[in-house]
């Protein structure tokens, strides 16, 4: 979900950022976009609101596929650090090197 209120704003950035490299090179143009909000505006009025969006469903499918994997192998990784059979408590080493491995940095507390 969060993604699909931030992908104007990545557009926006890209876009603003490919002008600048734009502009360095030719000093004759003057920049198309004047800043975040200027630049979703120009974006919005010359090629239509949906072009913001453009890019969302790659967006989220990799969202989905990271997530899940994250989610998925963290309990897998945690039990290999310390061991199939171990009862207790489980050190917070351990907890953070699981979520080191599996880029899932929020599950360790």
């Amino acid at each position: 979900m969060f993604k699909i209120c931030t992908i104007p704003l990545d557009t926006a950035k890209v876009r603003f950022q490919l002008q600048k490299k734009a502009v360095l090179g030719d000093v004759a143009t003057l920049p198309k976009y004047r800043g975040m909000l200027g630049t979703i505006s120009t974006i919005a009025r010359e090629e239509g609101l949906a072009t913001l969006w453009k890019g969302v469903v790659p967006g989220l499918h990799r969202q989905c596929v990271f997530g899940g994997l994250r989610v998925g192998l963290y309990e897998p990784f945690k039990s290999l650090y310390v061991g199939e059979n171990f009862v207790g408590d489980i050190l917070l080493t351990r907890k953070i090197l699981a979520g080191l491995t599996t880029g899932r940095s929020r599950s360790i507390l």
